[in-house]
């Protein structure tokens, strides 16, 4: 079936993005472990560490979040929802992704918007370094449709499990649906 082939690619693309910038974190403790020997064994602070850890921290955490919730990883409250059937999930699942799709449509048009201004206006930092801003602000609307493409791809399997109350095949362990 078609939506299955996408269902695969999407989950392929954002499972290798979530791989790729994990890396990140890897650049982020090196600059920080960099900028603390600096700092208080050197007496020679850098002016660069806090702003790159703050491009390469948005960086993360807008390319990730498909990665994510492919994983099952984004915070959810559990009271109610962890007890019911598998099918009453799916269910639920389906009618609150509306609201996850408006916000990702919105998250996308503002993010956008404001890429979009930055590149325009030559915006920057406005820190010493005074860096570009467009690079870390097109990170919104591109983590945007990576975040809302995984969102269709969950809102297909809980489509799934609405009708047959069963979680679908293939579905990745760990990750969506990673219920009881």
């Amino acid at each position: 079936m078609a939506m299955d082939k996408f269902s695969g690619m999407i989950n392929r693309v954002n499972r290798a993005l979530g791989k790729a910038v994990s890396f990140l974190l890897v650049a982020m403790i090196a600059t920080i472990g960099y900028e603390v020997i600096a700092r208080y064994f050197f007496n020679r602070p850098t002016i660069w560490s806090f702003d790159l850890n703050i491009y390469l921290l948005c960086v993360y955490s807008l390319i990730g979040g498909g990665f994510t919730l492919l994983r099952n990883g984004h915070v959810n409250v559990d009271i109610v929802y962890g007890r019911l059937s598998v099918r009453t999930q799916g269910i639920l699942a389906c009618f609150t992704s509306i609201f996850f799709f408006i916000f990702m449509g919105a998250l996308f048009w503002y993010g956008a918007k404001m890429a979009h201004n930055a590149f325009l206006w030559g915006e920057t930092s406005g820190t010493i370094l005074d860096w570009p801003l467009f690079p870390t602000k097109i990170m919104v609307p591109i983590g945007a449709v990576l975040l809302g493409l995984q969102g269709l791809v969950k809102f297909w399997y809980d489509i799934q499990t609405a009708i047959t109350g069963k979680i679908p095949e293939g579905v990745e362990a760990g990750g969506i649906f990673a219920r009881k």
